[in-house]
């Protein structure tokens, strides 16, 4: 609220689940909008006609495709259920309202009083690169994938980019946060290991760090013994922490695959610049972002029977399917197809366009 009144914006765009924003901006009445990097149907699902929320959209987090198969209608019906009842039915939520309350918030937001028609709304969603619904509220902008690369990655790691233009490379980097257990570490090891063996013209950038124990230990690295002779012959770069924004090694042209954990932001900086997916999803909307990359065709899901667990063979079978396959030349050129339309019109200036506008007009409320 400090920042709000110091600044006096004409306009505050606000990134739909920062709560503490959204309550301040809602408690000094000032205009603003919302932004986000999920698609329409995340958040608009319960204004599709006829009831469809319930039956004709996969669940957020379900991992069911689109058109819902007929043979899994009731079990996305059932999920779909079992979601709303737990979002209803949620405890905290009373007493979180009532504390926010006795601060001085007058109308804490809420589910069920955040969204209003009358304020704009920017999704990053791609016609064509997201779940199709029936009914798009006017208030809600389509971009496209917002891309904010600053810096070329030449100019934020020069050595790394040097490394990348040597050969085809495959990026891995599950997240900022994500960490490997030994289990997993052993499994993506040896499905790289057996991915350079196959594809001799390949390198791989992975970013890896290890999960450690309650009392700080962790495991040795045996796991790495498949990869030795790709570590010292330069094939495989392992860092802990990329110095450099992700999409602008994307940006470079020397990523021919972005195996990614399935958030939003990974999802379109990929779509943005034309780049094949592996989506190995860990929770929530990582499994949706998961199962749309297969409908739209531009990757596959990894390990889709066992995630967020995976194995050496599944992941190589989905490393083989982008890279070495019958598909891949479709998958390749889906991807071209979409990086192609997103750069005719790069979201971040639509977004700025229609942010401009909405703050010279005083149009949002």
């Amino acid at each position: 609220m400090d920042v709000i009144d110091e600044v006096d914006p004409s306009l505050v765009v606000l990134e739909v689940f920062l709560r503490p924003a959204i309550d301040a901006v809602y408690n000094r009445s000032r205009l603003h909008a919302y932004i986000s990097p999920l698609t329409p149907l995340e958040h608009f699902l319960l204004d599709q006609p006829y009831g469809s929320w319930l039956w004709k959209y996969p669940v957020m987090g379900s991992g069911i495709p689109f058109p819902v198969p007929w043979t899994r209608l009731l079990e996305n019906i059932y999920i779909n259920l079992r979601y709303y009842y737990s979002l209803f039915r949620m405890a905290p939520q009373t007493d979180k309202k009532k504390n926010l309350e006795s601060k001085g918030l007058v109308h804490p937001i809420s589910w069920f009083n955040f969204r209003n028609a009358d304020v704009p709304w920017i999704s990053q969603a791609l016609p064509g690169a997201s779940t199709p619904v029936d009914v798009l509220p006017q208030n809600v902008t389509l971009t496209g994938p917002i891309i904010l690369s600053t810096e070329t990655a030449e100019e934020q790691a020069p050595e790394l980019t040097k490394w990348l233009a040597r050969a085809p490379t495959v990026l891995i980097s599950l997240g900022t946060i994500f960490i490997y257990t030994e289990a997993q570490a052993t499994a993506m090891a040896q499905a790289i290991a057996d991915t350079l063996v196959l594809r001799s013209d390949l390198q791989v950038l992975w970013k890896f760090m290890k999960a450690t124990d309650a009392d700080g230990t962790t495991y040795d690295d045996e796991f790495l013994e498949p990869l030795r002779p790709f570590i010292e012959s330069g094939r495989l770069k392992m860092e802990s922490w990329l110095d450099v924004q992700p999409v602008t090694l994307l940006e470079t042209g020397h990523i021919i695959l972005s195996v990614h954990h399935g958030g939003a932001g990974c999802y379109h900086e990929a779509l943005a610049t034309g780049v094949p997916q592996m989506v190995l999803p860990q929770w929530a909307d990582h499994f949706s972002f998961a199962q749309l990359t297969q409908d739209i065709g531009v990757g596959v899901w990894g390990c889709s029977d066992a995630s967020p667990f995976w194995a050496a063979a599944c992941l190589r079978d989905a490393f083989v399917t982008v890279l070495d396959s019958d598909r891949s030349v479709q998958i390749q050129e889906k991807a071209k197809y979409f990086g192609e339309i997103a750069k005719s019109n790069p979201g971040q200036y639509v977004a700025a366009r229609e942010i401009a506008k909405w703050a010279a007009s005083g149009y949002a409320a």
